[in-house]
């Protein structure tokens, strides 16, 4: 799905999370995978007491559904949350949103934006990920939103100040050449300075 633009506007970047993210639910896969073999394992030896071998079906049932549960809350939702999630960065805002489901976006216009900041741990910063941090508002209303785990972090927060900095390049030379008086001398109407 592409990103809705606005007249003049172009996408400068496009990103996901870093994949640093999944590093959770690759370590939940792991852990259920084992802590389920496990079980089946132990329920399935034969030196089990007869209760256990008359009820093994119940058991193996159990251990597959919370298995199954634990793999689709702890792997597949953040992995599909990983995937479905971008960060654009456009000649006038910055949007992260989802491709499909919630529509709630987060919408920062360059306009608006007053400091970036860049957060890096030790371990984001091992892997060139980190945190960029948006001050945005007006009127006083100052307000922060957070890009989690960027990738090349750095690169990102380098490009969104040149794009801050051309866009309020862009808006000075507009606004002086609105307030810029144009005098004519009086024969040909033609402008004496512009």
């Amino acid at each position: 799905m592409k990103l809705k633009l606005v007249e003049h506007e172009q996408v400068i970047a496009r990103v996901r999370a870093h994949h640093r993210g999944l590093i959770p639910a690759l370590v939940n896969l792991l852990v259920t995978l084992g802590v389920m073999s496990f079980a089946l394992a132990y329920i399935s030896r034969g030196s089990q007491p007869e209760f256990i071998h008359h009820y093994h079906h119940i058991g193996v049932f159990i251990i597959w559904s919370l298995g199954a549960l634990a793999l689709a809350f702890g792997t597949a939702k953040p992995l599909l949350s990983w995937l479905n999630r971008f960060t654009w960065l456009t000649t006038h805002r910055i949007v992260q949103k989802n491709i499909i489901g919630s529509a709630r976006a987060m919408i920062v216009p360059l306009g608006l934006l007053s400091d970036v900041h860049l957060k890096q741990s030790r371990m984001q910063g091992a892997a060139g990920a980190g945190d960029i941090i948006l001050v945005h508002g007006a009127y006083g209303q100052q307000q922060k939103s957070t890009v989690s785990n960027m990738p090349d972090a750095e690169r990102f927060y380098t490009l969104i100040a040149e794009e801050l900095r051309t866009y309020r390049g862009g808006v000075v030379r507009e606004e002086a050449a609105r307030r810029e008086p144009v005098r004519r001398d009086g024969e040909g109407g033609r402008p004496l300075y512009a």
